[in-house]
């Protein structure tokens, strides 16, 4: 159907840096503006005439607006997901932070591409506090979230320690019940979703997903019934920093979300735990909807 694969980057920051509330347009942008140095041969040149966009990450990452199926933009092959703190945030220097990136189907392969868009990011800067001489990072290690091994290090890349997941392979989750916590900003319409809406979501993010980078497979539909035991919210007004979009803000909310299934078949349990790794809901490109498993073990991928 389509494979994924999962990397954290851990980002040695070289000066003190200044964090805004939300850091998912401010790591996207940065990145997408780095990752055009680093790769584009014809930087002046217009991207939509460019012979070489097909082989392009920056072309699909942040130029191609049309999709192979529907009239929706398309999701990103290469998202990167920052922690969410809910705060903006004054670091020292030497201070650490993860950052996760999925990549979908065969762009697997543009990995070197992806470190080298982060390692110029982080000579630059990120954010406006990088005129100051602040915000400097260095990709200090990357580790693979399936395998656990070791994929970069100080300037190495170790492709064969990165490894794939085909979704199908995912499997059910076990139990009745289970607690949600929404880690990064959900931008869905209301909060907290209901069970049923809450596979909905990840159903249509995966339907996404298959069509644009897997085999255009169907997803089979679920059925379940459930209900929301309790739950906390925290309502964010965030920043959309995007050229394209005329909104300078949008609503999201994070919490924990504990819910209890009276019925759940096969195919809702496989997309309840396919949902902890490619999350739920619109902006994923941001980095929007990513989720955690608060009652289970995290995932581990099938031998």
């Amino acid at each position: 159907m389509i494979f994924v694969s999962k990397i954290v980057l851990h980002l040695n920051f070289v000066s003190p840096a200044r964090f805004p509330y939300w850091m998912g347009s401010m790591f996207r942008g940065g990145f997408g503006q780095n990752l055009r140095k680093a790769v584009c041969p014809s930087p002046n040149a217009e991207c939509s005439s460019c012979d070489q966009r097909l082989q392009c990450l920056f072309y699909h990452t942040h130029m191609r607006s049309e999709a192979k199926r529907g009239y929706a933009p398309p999701s990103k092959p290469v998202i990167l997901i920052p922690p969410f703190f809910g705060k903006a945030m004054d670091i020292e220097k030497d201070a650490c932070l993860t950052v996760e990136a999925l990549l979908l189907g065969d762009f697997r392969r543009y990995l070197p591409h992806l470190l080298l868009g982060m390692n110029f990011l982080g000579q630059v800067g990120l954010g406006s506090t990088r005129h100051y001489g602040l915000s400097r990072f260095e990709v200090e290690k990357g580790i693979c979230a399936f395998s656990g091994k070791t994929v970069y290090e100080r300037g190495v890349i170790m492709p064969a320690n990165m490894k794939s997941v085909d979704v199908r392979d995912i499997p059910p989750y076990p139990d009745n019940r289970v607690k949600v916590g929404f880690k990064t900003p959900f931008t869905g319409s209301c909060f907290p979703p209901t069970p049923e809406r809450l596979l909905w979501m990840i159903r249509r993010r995966l339907i996404g997903f298959v069509n644009e980078y897997g085999d255009g497979s169907e997803v089979a539909d679920f059925k379940c019934s459930g209900q929301i035991v309790n739950h906390s919210v925290h309502v964010h007004h965030l920043q959309r920093r995007s050229k394209r979009s005329e909104k300078k803000y949008f609503k999201g909310y994070t919490g924990v979300v504990d819910y209890e299934f009276s019925e759940l078949d096969d195919v809702g349990r496989w997309l309840l735990n396919l949902g902890f790794i490619i999350g739920c809901g619109p902006d994923s490109s941001f980095g929007c909807g990513f989720l955690q498993d608060l009652t289970n073990p995290p995932f581990e991928t099938p031998s």
